[in-house]
């Protein structure tokens, strides 16, 4: 049984608007919870965001109690709170759009796998007693030119630890090119284009059935396989289609995907749908 109290500040003036929260517990385990957050909007497609959290979090559930009929997984513990100071700013330009964050972690909670052999799992919480430093930029910006439409995101991640425990890859991008347009007197609307999905190799978290929770391991590297993916979007009066073809190169690629370790991303496939609204 927890309960907090807390408060929270909002702060306008001219082009700034500011919210401030804070809360903590008033029971016998600890917690608290600092945000911050002020926005400065120069014009209308101009506005710049800051924001920092302060958190003192209290561990999952799963992490001091389990129980199982798999002997191995049962356990009893009594870790200390997840310490994470975050800080953030982003920026929301009539150009491109970005985004920084810079995280400290400390006594990080994570699951890992115990067995002598790496083809086997029994896995249990732990909790690193240092401090995990993680940075993230990521910059978005889509061209239009003509009917045609270029978007794009790439996402850098950079993760200072002293062990491999916070496994993240270090380049994700995401491209989508697609063409829009009215036909037959504005009656049709279509919109249709290719979706480009990529990330670099690393220490991708396994995935143990037993507890449905990920773990980390630092045997086999996954990734550096790129995804595309095939969509039309059609709106007919009030009725709306759509058809995608995901993972569309995966017989080029070879069969070297996957979402977890054991655990294979899907094959090409194929989906579609109909929304019909009677009323409009």
């Amino acid at each position: 049984e927890i309960n907090t109290v807390g408060g929270q500040y909002e702060y306008r003036k001219n082009k700034w608007n500011g919210t401030f929260t804070y809360s903590n517990s008033i029971s016998n385990q600890p917690m608290s919870n600092f945000d911050a957050k002020l926005n400065y909007k120069l014009n209308e497609k101009n506005e710049f965001v800051f924001q920092y959290q302060m958190l003192n979090k209290i561990p999952d559930h799963i992490y001091n109690l389990h129980q199982s009929s798999y002997v191995d997984y049962n356990w009893a513990y009594d870790f200390k709170n997840e310490k994470i100071n975050n800080l953030e700013a982003v920026a929301k330009t009539q150009w491109f759009e970005a985004s920084l964050q810079v995280s400290s972690i400390k006594d990080y909670l994570y699951f890992s796998n115990d067995a002598a052999n790496p083809q086997q799992q029994i896995i249990s919480p732990k909790q690193y007693d240092k401090s995990i430093n993680y940075l993230t930029v990521k910059v978005s910006r889509e061209f239009k030119w003509w009917k045609l439409a270029l978007d794009n995101t790439v996402l850098y991640q950079e993760v200072d630890q002293e062990e491999d425990i916070l496994n993240v890859p270090q380049i994700t991008t995401r491209n989508t090119l697609y063409f829009t347009d009215y036909f037959f007197k504005k009656a049709l609307y279509l919109q249709s284009g290719f979706t480009f999905n990529y990330f670099t190799k690393f220490y991708m978290n396994d995935y143990n059935p037993v507890t449905t929770e990920a773990f980390v391991q630092n045997e086999r590297e996954f990734g550096d396989f790129p995804m595309l993916d095939f969509f039309v979007n059609a709106r007919i009066r009030q009725t709306r289609i759509f058809f995608k073809i995901e993972h569309l190169n995966a017989k080029m690629t070879g069969n070297n995907y996957y979402s977890a370790p054991n655990y294979p991303y899907r094959d090409m496939m194929i989906r579609f749908g109909l929304v019909w609204n009677f009323f409009q």
